[in-house]
């Protein structure tokens, strides 16, 4: 308790339970990153309680919290396909995506999923997340006089004697790029899509714990030439296990045949030199000559199709 009494200057006073302090966020580790808004989210140490706010841009502001000790979680609030699990609980808070459809890379959405949900190895299928920044502080603690803070658990606190709070967003999802080269008769492609299996269906920031394997689905586009390919965000491989990463593209010649290739692309993906910058590179796809075009429409059961593994290390 803080109390004030006539023998005192007034400055010398404890500030209110409640104060001001200002947020901000140093971009050091993510100079090019523009998000259109960042929420700061503090977890009380003692209870259930939680504070949000939100900024736009790729700043700060004023906050107000009662004077305590805190868990910091930040991230960019400009996510349309993320959603949050356990959202109350700083260690367990936990980012996820949608179920989707196998085929949506070729334009499935929320309320027409294209394809089952579920690979015939038995794994669910999600959608790919959204670029995401973020920070995370374990213990921060406000006082009416600055700030202490420690950025894991078990480390030395820093004490601050300014009521202001410093933080440093950084990529936390990877950024995947596919290229296939010399594609034979690839103008008689009329659909391509893909899917990359083995692949983690949620991210945990305060630990960065990445959960069980999930299929994504994945859009391709033609380049033109005998080349295609696509880039696209996941949350990496998961934290336990050594799943398959099976890389599968769907192709539907022009005359309704349904095609899909496999390619066991693991070792690319856990040898890239940076876990959120991963390049898979494919090469010498022979696909048969089509016949007549058909009408109708496209064909997306999970019937139909002549599968091809192929060994990419031959």
């Amino acid at each position: 308790m803080g109390g004030c009494c006539l023998i005192y200057d007034y400055d010398d006073c404890a500030s209110d339970v409640d104060g001001e302090f200002f947020v901000d966020a140093d971009w050091k580790y993510a100079s090019t990153a523009n998000p259109e808004g960042m929420a700061y989210i503090f977890f009380s140490a003692y209870g259930h309680d939680k504070w949000r706010f939100d900024f736009p841009g790729r700043g700060g502001g004023e906050a107000e919290l009662p004077d305590g000790e805190y868990s910091v979680l930040m991230f960019n609030d400009d996510t349309s396909r993320i959603i949050f699990r356990n959202s109350d609980n700083y260690s367990d808070f936990t980012f996820y995506c949608r179920r989707g459809g196998l085929y949506d890379g070729l334009g499935g959405t929320i309320d027409n999923p294209i394809g089952p949900d579920v690979t015939e190895k038995g794994e669910n299928v999600e959608i790919c997340p959204d670029m995401l920044w973020c920070d995370t502080l374990s213990c921060f603690r406000l006082y009416s006089d600055g700030t202490m803070l420690g950025r894991t658990s078990g480390a030395s606190n820093v004490y601050n004697g300014d009521r202001s709070l410093m933080m440093y967003p950084r990529g936390i999802v990877a950024r995947y790029n596919v290229v296939i080269n010399n594609i034979s008769n690839l103008e008689g492609v009329a659909r391509i899509c893909a899917s990359l299996s083995g692949m983690a269906s949620s991210l945990r920031p305060s630990d960065m714990y990445r959960g069980e394997a999930v299929t994504l689905p994945v859009k391709i586009s033609k380049y033109g030439g005998d080349s295609a390919g696509g880039d696209f965000l996941t949350y990496g491989v998961p934290s336990d296990g050594n799943p398959a990463n099976i890389f599968s593209l769907y192709v539907w010649l022009a005359d309704g045949t349904k095609l899909c290739y496999d390619f066991d692309v693991g070792s690319q993906i856990r040898s890239a030199d940076d876990p959120l910058d991963v390049s898979i590179i494919l090469s010498g796809l022979d696909l048969p000559e089509s016949g007549d075009p058909i009408g109708g429409g496209l064909d997306v059961s999970v019937d139909g199709w002549t599968t091809i593994v192929i060994d990419i290390q031959s």
